[in-house]
């Protein structure tokens, strides 16, 4: 009889004590929801300061949760039918907020310190050390994310009471989101003290390519611009147009594989013309080499960069002046693309005009008159639109970015994959103009082989009869090359040269152009098959062309989703897939 008003007592006092403790879990949630929504805030702005500040709170916030729903009565209770579903629930949230905010704390510190101005003063240097600190910490903090990730997804949120659900959901959508971001930032972390110097003197290659003369990784080099980085800090060595590499000696093409030099041939021993392919490791390697036949010396890194790159470098430095035109982040982009060649005519003045441009922007960069939160938020757009591309000299380090879409890489495994490639063939500017689509089709499966399509459409955006635009960027220099004269050599058209990358082992068994068969040029690039085909087209005018191909199946691919990439360009490129359906098996038997 007394053990049994013991044990009455003790769930009567357990009741008790739950109830308590449930309001202090209650309270300390709230606390954690409030300090969340000030660090999402500080994120957003990226406010680093504050952002580290913010952190600290959060961690406290999640450690108590943590504490709170951790001890045996609550774990014992969390098995109760009905109430301890909910009870179980904010054990695991607050147990997974505690890891993640725990394997956060270094950044908490090292984030104030991410300013262009380091611990010792140094205008425009950057803390390697802190960027450090943040590197070394990712990976632990990218598992934790992961975790939390899986631990919040296995609850069952239709069993628990709508206000816990409804938190357990944006929970778990959250992480989720985190997730790939998280992860992906590991590589580039744990690579970017080595590029900013930590460990002696880094030279860059800078190249401005101006998409308005297409090329494979964006547009035509126009200019250049040559960096030192250590310790942290910027240095601008020299800043040339395009016009000072085409003097001489050629790229030594030997470097790039022989597919790819049997398909873009003479162009890539040119610095007009070397970047044709759309995997920029071919155009780092390629630079580095042609670099080295004009100087003799090594470089550490190559970036290609185009007009939207600059534009958010600029909504980071502030406004510069160029030729008495003041060029900032809101019409960067225009003035690059278009407003260069209509305020100067002279082909020669234009490529100083935009070398000037190039000094102005990274002198400011080399001085620190630059906002780092502003940097990396204006150029998320650039980066995911392939806009900023990275090559590495040292083995270990390229192996690192070519698993981020920031090394320009194209997959060259077996699996659905297109991509529009292309090259401006007209010998002008008139690629702000050109509106790119892709459409990709896997296609239907019958025993081995998918047979799909790509479609591509071209529109000529360009004004009637070229009606207004500066001759610089309207003139078919291919056709004055062969002799020709007149109207048609300055009335909006151009001349494209049209790449069409499919999927690693396809065969192309049709090719057209607005419905009638052509004959492609066939070529290979990364393993990819690449058919060619050169496009004319008017102003005004849209073109087709299609590839249909046979795909050899890659076990289990039903539901994968198709790789479609975008060149970037003036007009940003547009594309769509459609999903890869089950295999079938034929049933019809040859005899």
């Amino acid at each position: 009889m007394l053990t049994a008003a013991v044990a009455m007592l003790a769930v009567v006092g357990a009741g008790a004590w739950l109830a308590v403790r449930a309001k202090q879990v209650q309270g300390a949630v709230q606390v954690l929801q409030a300090d969340g929504l000030v660090l999402q805030g500080n994120l957003e702005s990226y406010d680093l300061v504050a952002t580290g500040e913010s952190l600290a709170k959060v961690r406290a916030s999640a450690e108590r949760v943590d504490s709170l729903t951790s001890d045996p009565v609550w774990a014992v209770a969390s098995y109760v039918p009905v109430l301890g579903r909910d009870l179980y629930a904010a054990r695991q949230v607050g147990r997974s907020m505690n890891d993640i905010t725990k394997s956060a704390a270094p950044l908490e510190a090292a984030l104030p310190r991410l300013k262009p101005t380091g611990a010792s003063g140094t205008q425009g240097q950057l803390d390697t050390a802190a960027i450090q600190d943040i590197a070394d910490a990712m990976p632990g903090l990218s598992a934790a994310i992961s975790a939390g990730a899986v631990r919040v997804g296995e609850l069952d949120t239709s069993k628990l009471r709508p206000e816990v659900a409804r938190g357990v959901t944006l929970l778990n959508q959250g992480l989720n989101s985190a997730r790939g971001p998280f992860a992906d930032s590991v590589p580039i972390l744990q690579q970017l003290p080595g590029m900013l110097g930590s460990d002696g003197r880094k030279t860059w290659l800078v190249l401005l390519q101006q998409d308005a003369e297409a090329r494979g990784t964006g547009g035509l080099v126009g200019a250049f611009a040559e960096l030192h980085t250590e310790q942290g800090r910027m240095e601008l060595a020299d800043a040339e147009s395009r016009s000072k590499l085409d003097a001489g000696p050629a790229i030594p093409a030997t470097v790039a594989p022989d597919s790819l030099r049997k398909h873009y041939g003479r162009d890539l021993t040119e610095w007009a013309g070397f970047n044709a392919s759309p995997h920029f490791p071919h155009t780092g390697v390629l630079a580095a080499s042609g670099w080295k036949a004009r100087t003799r010396e090594q470089i550490d890194f190559v970036a290609g960069v185009d007009q939207n790159v600059v534009a958010a470098m600029l909504a980071a430095t502030g406004p510069v002046k160029v030729r008495n035109v003041q060029v900032d982040s809101s019409n960067a982009v225009q003035f690059l693309s278009r407003g260069v060649y209509s305020r100067w005519s002279d082909p020669a003045e234009v490529d100083a005009v935009t070398t000037e441009l190039v000094e102005a922007v990274f002198g400011k960069f080399s001085s620190g008159e630059f906002s780092l939160p502003t940097l990396i938020k204006s150029l998320r757009d650039p980066v995911r639109e392939r806009r900023l591309l990275l090559w590495a000299g040292d083995n270990d380090v390229q192996d690192q970015l070519e698993q981020l879409s920031v090394s320009g890489t194209l997959p060259g495994d077996p699996g659905p994959f297109a991509m529009a490639v292309i090259n401006n063939g007209g010998g002008n500017k008139m690629d702000a103009y050109l509106q790119l689509d892709t459409k990709y089709s896997p296609g239907s499966c019958t025993n081995s082989a998918r047979t799909g399509q790509i479609s591509v459409t071209l529109d000529n955006m360009a004004p009637k009869d070229g009606k207004g635009l500066p001759s610089y960027v309207n003139v078919r220099s291919d056709l004055l090359q062969k002799g020709i004269r007149g109207k048609q050599t300055r009335d909006g058209s151009n001349r494209i040269v049209l790449d069409i990358y499919g999927p690693v082992g396809s065969t192309a068994v049709l090719a057209q152009i607005d419905g009638t068969t052509v004959a492609p040029i066939i070529g290979s690039d990364t393993n990819h098959p690449v058919w060619r085909v050169i496009v004319p087209i008017q102003a005004g005018q849209q073109r087709t062309v299609n590839v249909v191909m046979s795909t050899p199946v890659v076990e289990d691919d039903a539901g994968l989703t198709p790789v479609v990439l975008n060149q970037p360009m003036v007009r940003p490129a547009t594309s769509s897939s459609e999903p890869l359906t089950a295999c079938k098996t034929s049933s019809v038997v040859g005899g």
